[in-house]
């Protein structure tokens, strides 16, 4: 008795639509998550410095 033929990688990959989606998705997201912060601490710092009373060595 033979075995039935496995199913190609495109066949397999359309059960599974949400995977690459959800991947896909999720890198743009963290990128953009991390730029923001990035953003807003670097526009904060000044105002800090000057609430705080501290050098640019003491904000880094």
């Amino acid at each position: 008795m033979t075995s039935p033929p496995k199913p190609s990688a495109a066949s397999e990959a359309r059960g599974r639509p949400w995977g690459s989606t959800v991947v896909l998705g999720a890198a743009p997201l963290g990128f953009f998550l991390g730029s923001l912060d990035a953003l807003i601490v670097t526009v904060a710092l000044p105002d800090i410095g000057r609430s705080l009373g501290g050098g640019t060595s003491g904000l880094q």
